[in-house]
């Protein structure tokens, strides 16, 4: 079951890894969180239940200093979230000291010859207490297991501190902050359950000095491990969006931005996650570069479709439509519609067309629609409008 749930933690992780854009690259932070997790998952397999010499010899100790990345990078995710920012300075290259300390500790291993490894390996199977016996480490073995699950509650306690301090004052109001919250919570509870099972039950495998022993003793603290383990890999069920990243926005315009309209000035009394003056403006003027394309006369044209043509995450659109121009998708679609409907009767268009042939021309998907659309924009159907234009 652990190798099934570790494949599918691969593919969840490639899955942000080729989604990740301008406008999302704090998931890549995420990505290697989830696949360093799933690295570690498989190693404990080759160790424990795959009886194969080969894939111990390769992942029991090799990969053991990027074990020692997931706190830092968790950190570095979770506030690049909650700032918008996902840039690291030259002081946060720190955090990266204890991996190559580690890294350091384990060249002998590395450099020691394939044999060298097999050998390991065998002594491995034949005795489970000969994990903690590897001669080529100047640091002993038990310092290096203990040490990657308390450098990962250290993290997740940091991050935890992060929450509570953005959200001491600020109350998560709008939907874009509340799935900001959700998944942060979700994530940070879910890590520190896993690293705390997996504590524990590495504290009973140095007691026992055999896994099948420690598996007995700490059955229900290895069973949270696996659960949590499952919680991480399915998370993109319940939370599609950070597919997008929550909440980059970090795409640029060639020309110089002016200053922000009025109408795109924050509501007041919304406090959490609200967009900047500067990112908003940059979030308009994309659209509207975006829309002298006429993007919506193609009937299949939908949110998703913008967000991919522009790079901008879904979240955002949604949020700039909803909370800024009080208006829905469907609604802001259909009014650049009826405007270009307006623009073919301008221009004569309506002599030559039907009303279901100038519908046709501006993408709706059938006459009930356009008729809706038109009256609900201009007061009128389409056939008042085009008289009242001729009495004119």
């Amino acid at each position: 079951m652990l190798l099934y749930i570790t494949i599918l933690g691969f593919i969840v992780s490639f899955l942000l890894l080729i989604n990740i854009k301008e406008s999302n690259r704090v998931n890549l932070f995420l990505f290697i969180f989830f696949f360093i997790n799933n690295l570690y998952s498989l190693a404990h397999y080759a160790t424990i239940y795959s009886g194969s010499k080969t894939m111990i010899a390769i992942l029991l100790v090799n990969f053991t200093p990027m074990f020692l990345l997931v706190g830092p990078i968790l950190y570095f995710y979770v506030r690049g979230v909650l700032r918008d920012d996902y840039r690291l300075s030259k002081s946060d290259w720190l955090h990266f000291v204890p991996a190559f300390v580690l890294c350091i500790n384990i060249l002998p291993h590395l450099f020691s010859s394939y044999e060298d490894k097999i050998e390991y390996a065998t002594r491995v199977l034949q005795n489970p207490a000969e994990i903690l016996k590897n001669k080529n480490l100047f640091v002993p073995s038990v310092v290096n297991f203990i040490f990657r699950p308390l450098i990962g509650l250290i993290y997740v306690l940091i991050c935890i501190r992060l929450m509570f301090l953005k959200f001491k004052y600020e109350r998560p109001e709008n939907k874009q902050a509340k799935l900001i919250y959700t998944w942060l919570v979700f994530l940070i509870f879910n890590t520190l359950l896993v690293y705390t099972s997996f504590l524990i039950f590495t504290i009973f495998s140095f007691q026992t000095l055999d896994y099948k022993i420690a598996e007995v003793k700490g059955y229900y603290f290895l069973n949270v491990t696996l659960i949590g383990l499952v919680l991480f890999n399915v998370s993109l069920l319940f939370f599609p969006n950070i597919l997008y990243g929550l909440p980059q926005l970090d795409f640029v315009l060639p020309n110089k931005i002016k200053e922000p309209a009025a109408e795109l000035l924050p509501k007041k009394g919304v406090r959490s996650f609200e967009i900047s003056d500067e990112k908003l403006q940059l979030l308009h003027d994309k659209i509207e570069q975006y829309c002298q394309t006429k993007p919506y006369l193609n009937p299949e044209f939908s949110l998703s479709t913008m967000s991919a043509d522009t790079d901008i995450p879904v979240h955002h659109l949604s949020y700039y439509f909803n909370e800024h121009l009080n208006i829905n998708f469907n609604a802001w679609k259909n009014d650049h519609k009826i405007n270009y409907v307006i623009e073919l009767i301008d221009n004569g268009s309506n002599e030559l067309l039907t009303l279901d042939a100038l519908a046709k021309q501006a993408g709706f998907g059938s006459r009930t629609t356009f008729f809706n659309a038109f009256k609900q924009k201009m007061g009128l159907t389409p056939s008042e409008f085009l008289n009242k234009q001729n009495i004119i």
